[in-house]
């Protein structure tokens, strides 16, 4: 059987460091060439060419060992570790050279190679305590014929120069310093306006502290953290809907443009429309919408009596498409008006409307503002259910017609607060509903003498004479008949006093019971 050969290493051509640089032995020797061209400088580094040309001989050439990924070298990239050299501590240390011109700049080899954070020192330990000795006699003859040139901002423009650096100082060289002096301060724009800021709370303590002091709490401030009730702009959103709830109010005194109507056949189609809407299970949003299409377009066309059904559904069919998740269809719309209408005429009918709003569905709603009151009012559930059930009156009320939401809204809860036994409207109550006790006393006297009316719309009444809306139909009658005859004509801004007193004379009378209890 024949001998086994050993197979042959192929060396791979794809080596990633294969091509990298040059070795060190070719690197010095054109260190040396360049040298001897150069006789200006020759005296320089002449101890240091005959060490290191020493050191090449001694060291035996045999198979190189693997080269390590950055070495510094003077032709490499990191000028920066050496241009940072006199900006350390090692600064007084450093030793360069006059300026020569380009073509006979002599690029010194550094003492040792660095990768990254691990200092190969084992393969030129020898060479290394011999070249530093031999560096330092360098350093004082050229001390001697050479002044050190400063440091400069950038390497683009200063001249080249040879720097001689021993080991110790190379290992300072090649770290930022923290020690280097700091640049002049640039002026802040941030810190001058933070500075007048400051002067203006100063001026502000100095105040009286009746200037001082917020009546109202920010109620707003716990909600940062939650998307869903956009605390950053629900100041402006409650600015820009004040602005829309005027363009968007119909003409209270529409009716006098139309021969063929009045406002109690406008009560009863309204009346109609509620049963529709409980029927479906609607959200109450779709339910003001609907009046506000309707006044609307009543305001901007006048209309025949046979055409008014036909008007009060398809306003209604607008308003769940609008509002709803899922809406009727129009096949459902038309069954309900018993068939009086073909679902062509409804759509046709939708298309007429919509082009005479100008396709202007910006209703804001009264319920938005009802929510942020109750919230100010620490979300009594009892007087915001009151409150539904008063502004659900202004969708019948004729005489509310041109009421804006954000008023409708305002009256009814501190109509609702007053019959619950809280007859303060507090600072908090004021500045979330926009509205002060004195502006909501005639929105809130004409709810009050509609409920002390005979009742007109059975719909409205007994759909909150539920047990789901706490019976608040009924327990606001009854309120209301115990104190006044039904069908008297109410004057809130005459009366209040004495019901406000009344109040407090009930709480003290049920404290003083329990008390005894």
């Amino acid at each position: 059987m024949p001998p086994m050969r050993r197979t042959t290493r192929i060396a791979r051509k794809d080596n990633e460091n294969a091509n990298a640089r040059p070795s060190r032995l070719v690197t010095r020797s054109k260190v040396l060439a360049v040298a001897a061209t150069d006789a200006p400088t020759a005296r320089t580094v002449v101890a240091l060419k005959a060490k290191v040309a020493e050191t090449v001989a001694e060291k035996p050439v045999g198979k190189r060992k693997r080269e390590v990924l950055v070495e510094v070298t003077g032709v490499s990239n990191n000028s920066r570790k050496t241009k940072d050299v006199g900006k350390g501590k090692g600064k007084e240390d450093a030793v360069v050279e006059e300026d020569v011109p380009p073509k006979q700049r002599v690029i010194a080899k550094p003492l040792r190679t660095v990768t990254g954070a691990v200092t190969h020192r084992s393969t030129r330990s020898a060479s290394i305590s011999t070249t530093t000795s031999q560096a330092t006699e360098s350093r004082r003859d050229l001390e001697s014929s050479s002044v050190a040139e400063p440091s400069r901002p950038s390497v683009f423009t200063r001249k080249p120069s040879l720097k001689v650096i021993d080991e110790t100082e190379t290992d300072r060289a090649t770290k930022r310093r923290h020690t280097e002096d700091p640049e002049p301060a640039q002026i802040d724009e941030s810190q001058l306006e933070a500075d007048e800021i400051a002067a203006e709370l100063v001026d502000l303590e100095e105040a009286p502290a009746e200037e001082k002091k917020q009546l109202w709490d920010d109620l707003d401030a716990d909600d940062w953290d939650d998307p869903v009730m956009v605390s950053e702009y629900v100041v402006d959103v409650c600015i820009y809907l004040k602005e829309i709830e005027k363009q968007t109010c119909p003409n209270p005194e529409y009716m006098d443009t139309h021969p063929e109507l009045d406002w109690e056949k406008r009560g009863i189609l309204v009346d109609w429309v509620l049963q529709v809407h409980a029927r479906f299970n609607l959200l109450q949003e779709t339910l003001f919408l609907f009046t506000n299409i309707l006044d609307r377009f009543l305001s901007s066309r006048p209309i025949s009596l046979s055409k008014l059904q036909l008007v009060g559904i398809t306003a209604f069919f607008i308003a769940a498409k609008y509002e709803e998740t899922y809406a009727p269809s129009v096949s459902e719309i038309a069954y309900l008006a018993d068939g009086q209408y073909a679902v062509e005429e409804i759509l046709k009918a939708e298309r007429y409307i919509l082009k005479t709003l100008d396709w202007d569905l910006r209703y804001p709603g009264p319920m938005g503002w009802l929510r942020r009151g109750s919230k100010a009012d620490e979300c009594d559930t009892k007087a915001r259910t009151v409150g539904k059930y008063l502004i659900e009156i202004g969708c019948l009320e004729w005489r509310l017609v041109g009421t804006v939401p954000s008023l409708l809204a305002a009256a009814a809860l501190w109509l609702a607060r007053l019959v619950l036994g809280r007859e303060v409207w507090t600072p908090n109550m004021e500045h979330y509903m926009t509205y002060t006790e004195e502006e909501l006393l005639p929105t809130a006297n004409i709810m009050l003498n509609y409920i002390l009316e005979p009742i007109q719309h059975e719909s409205l009444y007994k759909k909150y004479a539920h047990k789901r809306y706490l019976k608040c139909s009924a327990f606001m009658r009854h309120w209301a008949l115990e104190r006044w005859p039904e069908s008297t004509i109410v004057d809130l801004a005459r009366d209040l006093p004495a019901l406000k007193e009344d109040i407090r004379l009930e709480r003290e009378a049920h404290a003083n019971q329990e008390d005894a209890c």
